[in-house]
């Protein structure tokens, strides 16, 4: 009996070790995936696009040209979709966006100029989305996951958008620092869409990002894009699906307030909040059944304002070395909400005035978020009297005063709000802030073994 428990024992602590890269390929492509596809191309009220897949063309480049920024969290699969050994040397299947007329055309007189083989060739699977990302599929093990390349044209109304390598850097840095922040921080609602792989090329400051997909190619969870749920149609669909006859009411509870707390916990332990957050930024986590979840998708991190003093005292230092400086605030921190912005309201169920409500009940539960992690008085959240509005079913903003004295506090432990103890001039984190500390995976999994062995 004895040697029966010690096994169990010991399977149960094994099982409890960390695994790294856990995103195994699918034998066919999900249907999860498949309607995310649908979604972007068809559930967009600025253009509609093909669903259809398409042969991405990609250059062949011996990685050892490239500058390269590789995450630990990369999964295998990703990695194996576009790095793979040719003639001894490890090589990069540099994609080509299908409608891209110019950029790529750089790449090629480079690859000419350094005497490397400039043939496209073809090897992955494509979708188009929404925006200038693209959704590629390994054909070997149906395994997906979203890259963007520069391109002249997409399917929004920013059309030409060149993707640098810049970008791709400053991309891989803050994603890094606000996924190990939040793995150590308890969340409620905030999900990160993480960018583990950067590739650049130095000479044309042209760069080629990886965003991972997280549960959607399992099947498991379906993503649906924020501007999808305000379409006219498939934001009322989805509602009537979910018991809902209301739409406007259905998103308030179900997409404006969870991307409130999502927010909210992103900004109280990174100090980051979007430049541009708007309804391309915020994806709704949706289980099985395509019930919400109430946890909020977040990407593109790249374009957001940070806190100089916050981030300097952070564990993420050295992030405010590379920063765009009107991106790093001293005193004023804008913060911004537009749901519709660069798109079309659905007018039989939301009207201006109604539009506006989404914005006030957005800044009010952002604003009790905030206040609760950080412990920032509801008051110095104040400023401006009344939302600032910039145009027409697009941003509404508020300012925060970050040099009131009931900042200093949140500013001074910024660590501790990064899952540290003590912040980096040795100070021991209060209690407040050690309380949002998230107990290691592996600590809460051995406390679950010792609770089943002492109730055998």
């Amino acid at each position: 009996m004895k040697k029966q428990l010690s096994l169990i024992t010991l399977l149960l602590l094994f099982s409890c070790a960390p695994l790294t890269n856990r995103a195994p390929a699918s034998a066919q492509l999900s249907e999860t995936v498949k309607q995310l596809v649908d979604w972007e191309t068809k559930s967009n009220m600025v253009s509609t696009r093909s669903n259809e897949v398409f042969d991405m063309q990609h250059y062949e480049i011996p990685l050892s040209e490239l500058q390269s920024d590789f995450s630990d969290n990369l999964d295998e699969a990703t990695r194996n979709a576009l790095v793979f050994e040719k003639d001894g040397e490890n090589y990069v299947r540099w994609v080509i966006n299908p409608e891209d007329t110019r950029w790529h055309l750089h790449v090629k007189e480079w690859l000419d100029s350094k005497g490397i083989d400039s043939t496209p060739k073809n090897y992955l699977k494509g979708y188009l989305t929404a925006s200038r990302s693209m959704i590629a599929v390994d054909p070997e093990t149906q395994h997906s996951f979203s890259i963007k390349v520069s391109t002249n044209n997409t399917g929004g109304k920013w059309t030409d958008k060149k993707q640098t390598w810049k970008d791709a850097k400053d991309v891989r840095k803050i994603t890094d620092f606000i996924v190990e922040t939040t793995e150590k921080m308890k969340l409620e609602t905030l999900i990160i869409q993480d960018e583990p792989l950067g590739l650049g090329i130095e000479e044309l400051d042209q760069g080629l990002l990886v965003r991972s997909l997280n549960d959607v190619p399992s099947g498991k969870k379906y993503y649906l894009p924020g501007f999808s749920a305000l379409h006219p149609e498939m934001g009322k669909l989805l509602a009537q699906k979910n018991g809902s006859s209301d739409p406007y009411k259905y998103w308030l509870e179900n997409y404006v307030k969870p991307t409130a707390r999502a927010t909210a916990e992103l900004a109280a332990y990174t100090s980051a909040y979007f430049d541009s957050p708007h309804s391309q930024n915020f994806m709704i986590e949706l289980d099985e059944n395509m019930k919400p979840t109430g946890k909020i998708v977040l990407k593109d991190l790249a374009d957001t304002y940070l806190i100089k003093k916050f981030i300097q005292n952070s564990t993420g230092s050295a992030i405010a070395e590379i920063w765009d400086e009107s991106h790093l605030l001293e005193d004023m921190w804008p913060n911004s909400i537009g749901f519709l912005h660069g798109n079309s309201p659905p007018r039989e169920w939301m009207d201006l005035d109604k539009y506006k409500g989404y914005a006030t009940e957005y800044f009010k539960v952002y604003d009790q978020r905030f206040s609760e992690l950080t412990g920032v008085p509801l008051e110095a959240l104040k400023f401006d009297k009344d939302l600032i509005r910039l145009a027409v079913y697009s941003y509404y903003t508020k300012r925060r005063d970050t040099t009131k004295p009931e900042w200093e506090e949140y500013i001074k432990y910024a660590a501790c709000l990064n899952g540290e103890k003590y912040t980096a001039t040795g100070l021991e984190c209060p209690e407040k802030y050690l309380r949002l500390h998230k107990a290691p995976a592996t600590e809460n999994c051995i406390n679950n073994v010792n609770a089943i062995l002492h109730a055998q």
